[in-house]
């Protein structure tokens, strides 16, 4: 589904409503029509994946735990604040023997590594599993750090609202990687860092949109 594509109820779904730019100061109005049309075209993206969330913000996990109770989402399967607690409650999903693995979610708040060894870990026991990791603070992404990160999306918090979110979501749906193009931007900035060739062969699969698996075997790894 792209945002130029018909919308619920068959009226059309116009870029300026869909999409907020980056500056936009009221992206996330609760009335207005294009937070509405947004919210909508998210959830129908989710399609009833099992979502477990994790942030090393005891608030932001508090507060999306109370969101899905309050809109009675079913799909979030709980909020973890540490690596374990992310680990138990995806593993705890798996065992229930569902047709639909896991959506993980992660904040790079969660651990000093941004999350990045949970994410390894996880897709080494489960490569059925669709990651996500929310970037709040991009001091720490270099494109070193980037090629050596297994996530197959990547997003910045600050992209909220702006349709970053949805093609990511269309990605993961695809079987593809996603970058979020602000995040390009930080790499850009940081191009004084040296890249080996391993390293910049896997970006170079990651701005194709090659998924973790294609990138390997075109590096043989």
């Amino acid at each position: 589904m792209e945002e130029s594509l018909v919308g619920f109820g068959g009226e059309p779904n116009p870029k300026p409503l869909l999409f907020a730019s980056p500056g936009e100061t009221h992206r996330f109005l609760p009335g207005s029509r294009a937070f509405l049309r947004r919210t909508r075209l998210v959830n129908s993206l989710l399609g009833g994946w099992p979502i477990v969330f994790g942030s090393g913000s005891w608030l932001e996990a508090h507060l999306v735990a109370r969101l899905a109770l309050a809109s009675r989402q079913p799909y979030l399967r709980g909020c973890g604040i540490t690596e374990q607690e992310v680990w138990d409650l995806v593993q705890q999903e798996l065992e229930q023997g569902n047709l639909r693995t896991p959506l993980v979610v992660i904040c790079d708040s969660l651990a000093a590594d941004q999350g990045q060894a949970l994410t390894g870990r996880l897709l080494s026991s489960n490569q059925a599993l669709k990651t996500m990791l929310v970037v709040q603070n991009d001091q720490w992404l270099t494109a070193a750090t980037l090629a050596d990160c297994q996530a197959q999306t990547i997003v910045h918090a600050e992209s909220f609202g702006t349709g970053v979110v949805i093609r990511a979501l269309q990605a993961l749906r695809r079987g593809q990687t996603y970058v979020d193009p602000r995040l390009s931007e930080r790499l850009h900035e940081t191009a004084a860092v040296q890249l080996n060739g391993r390293e910049r062969q896997v970006l170079q699969g990651l701005a194709r949109g090659l998924s973790n698996n294609q990138i390997a075997e075109e590096a043989e790894i």
